[in-house]
């Protein structure tokens, strides 16, 4: 698959409660946070979509857009994104988890073939904010939002969906992989 048929989606329109401050726009490292997510999609993808209700993005040269639901969490924002991807397929990711590399989103794509939703799993779990998502399941996600029940791991079931297992035999493995970073304990440690 060649970055034309690609297009990020990055999750930045939470209320940012636990953190006190509006997230994508926290430094971690010596950078925004969203900054870490649009750098890694940024070598894949056509173009990058980020869903925020507020801040200034306009640095990073991609399409903000607010939920088209506000208030119904990352189901929101996935909808959202789908509803304005120009390609059949998108990444999506939340913008607190900045360890994530370019090579994980590759791994996903790799092992996305015929599937409408891949998440990365790891020791038993699947990240259903970390995937490759088919611009087809659109309707799902609108349906669960308008019915009151925008769960993602519930839309998602309703998918012929998978997970990309990420192991430590993998070459872009790291035991931080998946930090995520919601508070500003999480930052300072």
């Amino acid at each position: 698959m060649t970055s034309r048929g690609i297009t990020g989606i990055i999750l930045a329109g939470g209320e940012s409660r636990r953190m006190g401050t509006l997230k994508p726009l926290v430094e971690y490292r010596g950078k925004l946070l969203i900054n870490w997510i649009f750098d890694a999609l940024s070598p894949i993808c056509q173009s990058i979509l980020i869903i925020a209700n507020s801040g200034d993005f306009t640095t990073l040269g991609a399409t903000v857009l607010p939920d088209n639901f506000p208030g119904n969490g990352p189901a929101a924002g996935i909808e959202t994104g789908l509803s304005h991807c120009p390609t059949e397929l998108a990444l999506v990711t939340s913008c607190d988890t900045p360890n994530l590399p370019t090579d994980l989103f590759k791994h996903l794509l790799k092992n996305h073939d015929g599937y409408d939703v891949t998440l990365a799993s790891h020791n038993g779990f699947n990240e259903p904010l970390i995937g490759v998502y088919s611009r087809s399941v659109h309707p799902l996600f609108r349906s669960a939002i308008l019915s009151g029940d925008p769960r993602p791991q519930r839309i998602i079931r309703q998918c012929n969906w998978h997970e990309a297992a990420i192991s430590p035999d993998l070459s872009f493995y790291r035991t931080d992989l998946f930090l995520n970073l919601n508070t500003p304990l999480d930052l300072a440690r």
